[in-house]
């Protein structure tokens, strides 16, 4: 049952007097009470904290509908709308801090007369502040097929896995399989060795990933060489991945591990599943940084590592260039594919440029037929330590691929 206006402003009267140092209430910005019309703020509720979207609800008590000429809200001083016509209601997104929120709200009638409302939603008290960083592997799970491959295994449920972190089982608190949104960031090789048709057929089977993105999927694609030669923003939409290339060619000295290392570094800013598809034959050159010091960033970050490895394995020929010697850059092709393998990615090898698109299907279809698992670690060792992470399904001939360990913050 809607109260009259008289048992409203009893009710605020009371409010007023009895509890307005700990709510922070102060309304009816008229000159008396008993002014013509009076605004009420029905949403939020006096007293309660607030948190994302909130529903923002008035109530003008005294005019008619078409004599109010508009109602203004206003959110932490600021404006955020102005209605014309009922309902006099707005959804404002206010964010996850625990602070106080001012809400404010001004009715003007047709012949200029004014009447506002005032209300400030508490904090949370926080006695104690527990500190749980939640940590999200993405899990493939496979099993040989008959034709000497193998197949994704799908829609196995959450009692299937089990997650051990410094050897201990953890609690599985959230599961997701299926199509999970992605932010991937596909990383080219542009250098003097993919001159010609091979850039050209780099970028075309990257479009093939970029076609399959879903509304809530978001790539960026770099090309490098011994620079950056080209980057987009991250987004949803291909033909803002395509723009631009129309002019970029492949030259220079290929520069893997400063590239990796940014790409890292630039998907930390981004949410959700968070994905690098390096296009290159990991040859590293013209880096001024090691590989070592890319494989610590790596196991710092949340994100997975896909190498397409372009052309046979290089690990045993003799290489040489002016920063690295013949064991330097051997050992860097093993730490390249050892983060991969850490970060729960693979290596993809590449006998020719025909495989790429291929290629870029296959580790797309993975992405799509993984399991999220979350977990709230039940241990910790303090930040700069290692914790070492194994995933087990409960299923007979499965090879399960994910995050082997991180560095704890």
């Amino acid at each position: 049952m809607r109260r009259s206006s008289r048992q409203r402003r009893a009710s605020i009267g009371v409010i007023a007097s009895a509890t307005a140092a700990f709510l922070g209430i102060c309304l009816w910005s008229g000159d008396v009470w008993g002014q013509e019309f009076d605004v009420w703020i029905e949403s939020p509720e006096p007293g309660v904290p607030v948190f994302g979207e909130v529903e923002i609800v008035v109530d003008v008590l005294g005019l008619e509908d078409a004599d109010i000429a508009e109602v203004q809200f206003f959110v932490d001083h600021q404006a955020v709308t102005v209605l014309s016509r009922p309902p006099w209601r707005w959804i404002q997104d206010v964010g996850e801090q625990n602070v106080s929120r001012r809400f404010e709200v001004v009715a003007v009638a047709n012949d200029g007369r004014t009447a506002s409302a005032l209300l400030e939603s508490p904090t949370i008290r926080v006695d104690e502040e527990v500190d749980l960083d939640l940590r999200q592997l993405y899990v493939t799970v496979t099993q040989p097929d008959d034709q000497g491959g193998e197949r994704r295994i799908r829609d196995l449920p959450r009692d299937k896995f089990t997650v051990r972190d410094l050897g201990l089982r953890q609690q599985i608190v959230t599961f997701e399989g299926g199509d999970v949104p992605i932010t991937v960031l596909v990383l080219v090789d542009s250098s003097k060795s993919m001159r010609g048709d091979r850039l050209r057929t780099a970028l075309e089977g990257a479009d093939q990933l970029f076609r399959r993105l879903g509304p809530l999927d978001r790539a960026k694609l770099l090309l490098f060489a011994d620079r950056v030669v080209h980057q987009t923003p991250f987004t949803s939409f291909p033909d803002v991945l395509r723009a631009g290339l129309r002019g970029v060619q492949s030259g220079g000295g290929s520069a893997v591990a400063d590239h990796l290392y940014l790409a890292l570094h630039q998907l930390e800013q981004q949410q959700g599943r968070r994905v690098i598809v390096l296009l290159s034959d990991g040859v590293n050159s013209f880096s001024f940084l090691r590989m070592d010091e890319v494989l610590e960033l790596s196991r710092r970050s949340r994100s997975l590592i896909y190498w397409m490895r372009l052309g046979p394995s290089r690990e045993k020929n003799r290489i040489y260039t002016a920063w690295r010697g013949e064991k330097e850059h051997r050992q860097e092709l093993k730490q390249l594919a050892e983060m991969v393998e850490e970060t729960g990615g693979r290596v993809v090898p590449l006998q020719s440029m025909a495989d790429i698109g291929a290629a870029f299907d296959t580790v797309m279809d993975e992405l799509r037929e993984q399991y999220v698992l979350g977990y709230y670690p039940s241990r910790r060792r303090g930040s700069g330590a290692w914790h070492d992470v194994e995933v087990d399904v409960d299923m007979p001939r499965v090879d399960v691929r994910a995050r082997t360990g991180y560095v704890e913050e």
